[in-house]
């Protein structure tokens, strides 16, 4: 309070201190929000340029891949002469088709540079060695007597190379081996690897000139976030050194006594501030009372004054249940009641069934109202070696209602019975204790059964 009662002498004023700092916060926020939309922008663009690497090196590899692919199914085709190797062959050829899906992606995306430039010089000369790998098979199919009729179109229209319909089968093999692993063969896959690796040095040098570029604009952003951010800082802890300052001191105490739930004095403090606590303790010895009412009313029912729904879903959460036992009741046609005698009756039978549940079970039991004529009572305490006692609670409750008081309709009531169990949830209690009631209804009601 003294260092308020100075900063007023000198003309120091909280509201236009608050005007400028919330001038300032907006000012270096809104900064803040455009250096972070172009940081974001940047940041954006390397991870493009990044992925973008990523997947042009994945589809070059892919066609030095394929290329190998069809250069292992042809050689072994050519060695065992096992048919499942060509059309290993014409399946990745024709139909995955990796090497045709890598070219097209970076023509997409690099048509016009010298990596497209490399990847389609691997493609022409993985192409042409296509021809050699045709003249191995079909000289393969040859030797060996493979009927034409049931192979891939290319191969049925192909000759055999010059010379070699009169070679022997023998010979036929060997030649074609030798067509696809001499050193010719040999040479054309060096080119391939040599266009292949050319495309990946092209690749890397795009890709860092593209990250170079947005890495110094990315620097460059965040230093100036950075410096915007301690400004932001500072202006914050000017806020809190104000605010503790000129407010926190002076409500500090009278904050201490409110969570102590005790009257806030009304002799500190200016008049304003003096004024607020006189209101603050009417208003809050007013609240306590309707508290204490609204709490009860929250978990009591109106028409009974037991534990309605959600007093009962309260208890439920804090109940053993491994030493206690569930009751699911509901009075006996109790609609017919309602139909018969108007809603007045009902309500009075209701309160008369509530009153005997009320002094039949130990002060200690919850007896609750969870829904038009359904009760439910949660005995504690109670285990499986109270049966007999529990239903003979149940028929002395029956015999009570069966005599009507004044000019009362004589009711009876049905009741499912649960034993807690520590291994079991409140549903499946609950579940088995409304299943025992549907079989007291189902044998003529005005009873109880237990759930097993």
């Amino acid at each position: 309070m003294k260092e308020t009662s100075r900063t007023e002498k000198k003309g120091f004023s909280l509201r236009r201190v608050n005007r400028v700092m919330a001038i300032g916060m907006i000012v270096i926020s809104l900064l803040l929000l455009f250096f972070a939309y172009r940081i974001t922008d940047r940041f954006r663009n390397l991870r493009t340029a990044t992925f973008n690497y990523i997947d042009w090196q994945r589809g070059a590899y892919d066609l030095q891949i394929a290329s190998d692919y069809l250069t292992e199914q042809v050689r072994c085709f050519a060695v065992t002469g096992d048919v499942a190797y060509l059309w290993n062959y014409f399946e990745e050829a024709e139909i995955s088709r990796r090497r045709d899906k890598a070219l097209e992606l970076l023509r997409e995306h690099l048509g016009d540079t010298q990596a497209y430039d490399a990847l389609a010089s691997a493609m022409k000369e993985s192409q042409a060695l296509m021809e050699r790998e045709y003249d191995s098979m079909r000289l393969i199919i040859e030797a060996r007597g493979y009927d034409l009729s049931k192979l891939p179109e290319v191969l049925r229209l192909r000759s055999l190379p010059e010379g070699a319909d009169l070679l022997s089968p023998e010979a036929q093999e060997e030649l074609a081996r030798e067509t696809v692993f001499d050193e010719g063969y040999r040479l054309k896959k060096e080119a391939i690897s040599q266009h292949m690796q050319r495309c990946l040095d092209e690749l890397v040098l795009t890709t860092e000139t593209l990250l170079y570029a947005d890495t110094a604009s990315f620097r460059s952003l965040l230093r100036v976030q950075q410096i915007l951010i301690i400004v932001m800082v500072l202006l914050v802890l000017s806020i809190v050194f104000l605010t503790a300052i000129l407010i926190i001191r002076p409500l500090s105490y009278s904050v201490d006594r409110v969570r102590a739930d005790q009257p806030i004095p009304t002799d500190q403090g200016s008049e304003e501030f003096r004024f607020l606590a006189a209101a603050f303790n009417q208003i809050s010895a007013t609240n306590r009372k309707r508290r204490e009412a609204l709490a009860y009313e929250a978990a009591h029912d109106k028409l009974t004054g037991l534990y309605n729904r959600s007093g009962y879903d309260v208890l439920l959460k804090n109940v053993d249940w491994s030493t206690s036992a569930l009751l699911v009741l509901d009075v006996d046609f109790f609609k017919s009641v309602n139909d018969t005698y108007g809603h007045e009756m009902g309500d009075r039978v209701l309160r008369w069934v509530a009153s005997v549940l009320r002094d039949s079970f130990r002060s200690g039991d919850y007896v609750c109202r969870i829904g038009g004529d359904e009760f439910s009572i949660i005995m504690l305490r109670t285990h499986k070696d109270h049966r007999d006692l529990i239903r003979q609670k149940v028929e002395a409750i029956n015999a009570a209602l069966s005599v009507a008081e004044e000019d009362l309709i004589p009711v009876s009531i049905s009741v499912g019975v649960a034993f807690g169990d520590a291994d079991l949830s409140f549903e499946q209690i609950f579940e088995a204790a409304d299943s025992a009631l549907y079989q007291v209804k189902k044998t003529g009601r005005s009873g109880c059964a237990f759930a097993e």
